[in-house]
C-alpha cells in the first residue's frame, strides 16, 4: 500500500531553522508489521517527507502499527502559541562506501539525550541527493535503523529527523557505491589487411593495425620483421599504422603486439608478398634499309632505337644466312652501331640480336644494296665577278651553287691573280670572305672535290676601283663643293668617302675625311607563317602576288633575306626596282602602298597572312616632335606630345607626333563645358514649359462702388482651388481702381 504524503509547514527547530524540503512526492512502499520498506525508484528527484504537525503522544504509540491507506492528506497548520522546542543531537554514523556486487548497507541513528523513561523518540529517515538514474529499496524508514538494499552506482546523500516530545533533531550520512571493479581481458591484435601482394617497381605499402580492440584502451603498438629477404636494416614501428618503403622481392612476415591500459599484450602477424617486375620481351631495330654507291665502300648502322622495359640491354650483329660468304669489314659487332666497310657490290643483310637482363631475346634485319660506281664529276660555280669602290675592301665569294651528283667533299678558295696583301678567312669552306683588296682586279678560283676525288675548278673576278673617283650617278648641288655645307644628291647604294680640305687666307690647309653610307631602301613583311614551312615554289608566287598589289614585274622585286621572326612567322625582306636606268622605289612609298591594300581587305589574296608591313629602317618623322623606336616602329614622342589618335587609328595608321598635350587638355575641357551647358539649357526649358501648361487664365470682376468699401481681402481656404495668381489679380485691379478714383 502507498502514502503520499505533500509537504506542509516545515518544523522548527531550537536554533530556529527549518529542515529542508522539496516540493516532489514521496511514495513510500510499506509493509505490515513493525518495519516499514520503501522502494526508491528514479522518478524521486531530491524528494523529502516532512513531518506533519501531529499529536506526538499518539504516534509514540509502540503498539501502533503503520496505517494502511492511500489517501492523500494536507495538514494545515493551526495557529498556536509559539512552543519551544528542545534541540537534539542527531548522528546517522560515519559515511559509508561499499562495492558492487555488495548493494546492502545498514545505517542506525544515535540521538543525545536519550529519550525520558516510558518515551521514545520518532524517526524519519529522508532521501535529500541520489544519481540521476538509480533504484534501490529501503526498510526500517521510521525507525532508528535503516537498511538499503539494491543499490546502484552513485551517491546517496540521507536525512535522519528525529522528533519527541518538545524536541527536534537532524543528521545527515552519505552512501557511497562504487562500481564492480573490471575484469581486465587481453586485448585483441588485428592487421589490415592480413596479406597483400606487390609487384615492383610499387617498392612500398602499409599495414593498418588500428583496428585492434580492448575493454578499456589500447596504449602502444610496436611492429616488428619476423621473417623477410636478407636487407641492411628490417622494418619495425610503434605505431598504429606500419609504413614499408625500398622493398625488394620476396616473402615477408611482420608482427604485431599490442598492449593495453592494464599491461596486458596480444599479437598477431601479417604475410606480405613483393614480386619481382614484370619484365617484357625487348624490341629490336636494326633501322631502315639503305643504299651506297661505289666508290663508297662503307656505311654505319644504328640499333640504339632498340627498346626494352629495362635498360640493360646487350647487343650482337651478325650477317644473316643468306649473305654467308660476302666479304666486309665489321667493328662494334657487341654494340649498338655497327661500323661497316670494305663492301663490295651486292646486297647485305646484317641481323641484330638484343638480349634483356632476364636472357629474353629478339631480333630484327637490316639491308646494305652496294651499287655499282656511276659517279660524274662535281660543277664548280664561284658566282658572279664583283666589283667594288674603295674604301670598301672586303667581300664575299659564295661558292654553295656549286652541286655534284652524290655529295662535294670539299670546298677550297685561292687567290690566282691580284695584288699581294689579301687575306681569305673560311678558304675551305662555301662562303669565304676577301679582306685587304686594294685597286686593282682579282681573280679567285673555287676548286670542289666529291667523294670520289673528282675535282672542278671555277673563277670570279672582283675588280677594285679608286674611292676618290666620283660616281657618275652622283650631283654635286649649288657648288656646294667649295662651300662649308656640302649638297648632295642622286646618291645610290653603297659608302662615300669625301675629303674635306680647308684654307685660311695665309694658304695654310688642313683636311679630313667624313665616310656616308647609302643603304638600300628595304622593305620588311611578317608572314605568318614558320619559315620551315616556306618553300621555294611558295615563295615565288609570294613575290608574284606582291608584284601584282604593287603593279610592278616578278623581275623588279628583289629579295634580300627571308629567315625566321620568330617561331611561328617569316620575315621576307625586299627591295622593289624603278625600272631599267631608275633607282629603286621608296620603301616608304612601297610600305604605305601594301598598307593600304591589306587595309581594303585585300590581305587574303596573298598564300600567307600578313601580319606587318614596313621599312626595314623606322624612317617616320614623327612630326618632328619625336623619335622612331626601330624595334617597335613607333613614334616616341617628344615631352608635351602625343599621337594625333584619329590620324593613327582611323586614316593612314601610320605613328606621329600631332598632338599638343596642353592643347588636347583644353579642348577636352571646353567639350565637357559645352555638353554640360547644352545639358543645363535642355533642363531648364524643359522645366519651363512645364509651368507654363500649368499656369491657368486669370479671371477679373467687375465691382459696384458700394461693394469696393465692404471689400474684405480674405486668405484663400486650406484646399480651396482658387489660386495665389487669381488673388494677386484681383489686389492689383482693387488698388489700381483706387488710385483712378
Amino acid at each position: 500500500q502507498s502514502l503520499s504524503v505533500k509537504p506542509t509547514a516545515p518544523l522548527t527547530t531550537s536554533n530556529g531553522k527549518a529542515p529542508p524540503q522539496t516540493a516532489s512526492e514521496t511514495t513510500i512502499q510499506s509493509t505490515g508489521g513493525s518495519g516499514e520498506q520503501v522502494a526508491l525508484s528514479a522518478s524521486e528527484h531530491n524528494s523529502t517527507l516532512d513531518a506533519d504537525t501531529v499529536n506526538h503522544s499518539a504516534m509514540n504509540n509502540s503498539n501502533q502499527s503503520p496505517q494502511t491507506t492511500s489517501d492523500t492528506r494536507s495538514v494545515t497548520p493551526a495557529t498556536t502559541p509559539a512552543v519551544t522546542v528542545r534541540e537534539l543531537v542527531v548522528s546517522a554514523g560515519k559515511n559509508v562506501e561499499v562495492t558492487l556486487p555488495s548493494n546492502e548497507v545498514e545505517l542506525n541513528a544515535f540521538v543525545v539525550p536519550a529519550p525520558p523513561t516510558g518515551a521514545n523518540y520518532d524517526f524519519d529517515w529522508r532521501l535529500r541527493t541520489h544519481p540521476k538514474d538509480y533504484s534501490g529499496e529501503m526498510e526500517g524508514k521510521h525507525s532508528k535503523t535503516l537498511k538499503l538494499s539494491k543499490l546502484t552506482v552513485g551517491l546517496y546523500e540521507f536525512e535522519v529527523v528525529v522528533d519527541g516530545d518538545g524536541a527536534h533533531g537532524e543528521g545527515y550520512v552519505n552512501v557511497t557505491v562504487n562500481p564492480e571493479p573490471r575484469v581486465n581481458k587481453p586485448p585483441v591484435a588485428v592487421v589490415s589487411p592480413k596479406y597483400q601482394e606487390i609487384s615492383l617497381p610499387t617498392s612500398s605499402t602499409v599495414i593498418d593495425g588500428s583496428q585492434s580492440t580492448d575493454d578499456d584502451k589500447v596504449v602502444s603498438w610496436h611492429w616488428e620483421e619476423v621473417k623477410g629477404p636478407l636487407r641492411e636494416e628490417k622494418a619495425s614501428g610503434d605505431t598504429a599504422i606500419l609504413t614499408l618503403t625500398n622493398l625488394v622481392p620476396g616473402n615477408y612476415t611482420f608482427s604485431l603486439t599490442v598492449t593495453d591500459s592494464d599491461g596486458a599484450q596480444n599479437s598477431t602477424q601479417a604475410m606480405l608478398l613483393v614480386n619481382k617486375a614484370t619484365d617484357y620481351r625487348p624490341t629490336a631495330n636494326a633501322g631502315p634499309n639503305q643504299v651506297i654507291t661505289l666508290p663508297r665502300n662503307y656505311i654505319t648502322l644504328y640499333g640504339n632505337q632498340s627498346t626494352d622495359d629495362h635498360e640493360n640491354l646487350s647487343y650482337e650483329w651478325s650477317l644473316s644466312p643468306e649473305s654467308k660468304g660476302k666479304v666486309v669489314e665489321m667493328q662494334g659487332v657487341r654494340t649498338p652501331i655497327l661500323q661497316l666497310s670494305a663492301m663490295q657490290e651486292g646486297d647485305y643483310t646484317f641481323q641484330l640480336t638484343i638480349t634483356d637482363s632476364s636472357g629474353q631475346q629478339d631480333t630484327a634485319q637490316v639491308t646494305v644494296i652496294v651499287q655499282p660506281e656511276n659517279n660524274k664529276p662535281p660543277v664548280a660555280d664561284a658566282g658572279p665577278d664583283k666589283e667594288l669602290t674603295l674604301p670598301v675592301d672586303r667581300t664575299t665569294l659564295d661558292g654553295s651553287k656549286s652541286s655534284d651528283d652524290q655529295k662535294i667533299a670539299t670546298y677550297h678558295w685561292t687567290k690566282t691573280k691580284g695584288p699581294e696583301g689579301v687575306k681569305i678567312d673560311n678558304a675551305d669552306t662555301a662562303v669565304a670572305v676577301v679582306i685587304g683588296l686594294q685597286e686593282g682586279e682579282y681573280i679567285f678560283t673555287l676548286t670542289v672535290t666529291d667523294e670520289r676525288m673528282l675535282e672542278n675548278s671555277d673563277t670570279v673576278s672582283v675588280i677594285v676601283r679608286e674611292g676618290m673617283l666620283r660616281p657618275f650617278n652622283l650631283d654635286v648641288l649649288n657648288n656646294s663643293d667649295h662651300q662649308a655645307v656640302l649638297f648632295l644628291g642622286n646618291l645610290v647604294e653603297g659608302k662615300y668617302t669625301f675629303t674635306l680640305t680647308v684654307t685660311d687666307s695665309k694658304g695654310k690647309t688642313s683636311t679630313d675625311k667624313g665616310t656616308v653610307e647609302v643603304r638600300p631602301d628595304l622593305v620588311e613583311l611578317i608572314l605568318e607563317v614558320a619559315v620551315a614551312q616556306v618553300s621555294r615554289r611558295q615563295k615565288d608566287m609570294l613575290i608574284r602576288q606582291v608584284g601584282v598589289l604593287l603593279g610592278v614585274l616578278d623581275s623588279d622585286i628583289t629579295v634580300r633575306e627571308i629567315s625566321a621572326f620568330n617561331e611561328h612567322s617569316t620575315r621576307l625582306v625586299f627591295l622593289v626596282s624603278g625600272g631599267p636606268g631608275r633607282p629603286p622605289l621608296a620603301g616608304h612609298s612601297v610600305a604605305m602602298e601594301l598598307r593600304n591594300k591589306f587595309r581594303k581587305q585585300k590581305n587574303e589574296f596573298l598564300i600567307f597572312r600578313a601580319r606587318r608591313v614596313d621599312t626595314v629602317i623606322c624612317q617616320l618623322n614623327c612630326s618632328s616632335h619625336g623619335e622612331c623606336d626601330s624595334f617597335t616602329r613607333r613614334c616616341v614622342c617628344h615631352p608635351f606630345w602625343m599621337e594625333n589618335l584619329f590620324n593613327t587609328y582611323f586614316w593612314d595608321a601610320e605613328s606621329n607626333c600631332e598632338w599638343s598635350v596642353l592643347y588636347v587638355t583644353i579642348a577636352s575641357f571646353m567639350i565637357l563645358v559645352a555638353i554640360a551647358t547644352v545639358i543645363w539649357g535642355i533642363v531648364c526649358c524643359c522645366r519651363s514649359r512645364r509651368k507654363s501648361k500649368v499656369r491657368r487664365k486669370s479671371r477679373y470682376k467687375m465691382l459696384e462702388e458700394d461693394d469696393q468699401e465692404s471689400l474684405e481681402l480674405q486668405l484663400p481656404r486650406p484646399g480651396n482651388k482658387y489660386s495665389f495668381e487669381d488673388n494677386y489679380s484681383t489686389i492689383f485691379y482693387l488698388f489700381t481702381r483706387n488710385i483712378i478714383h
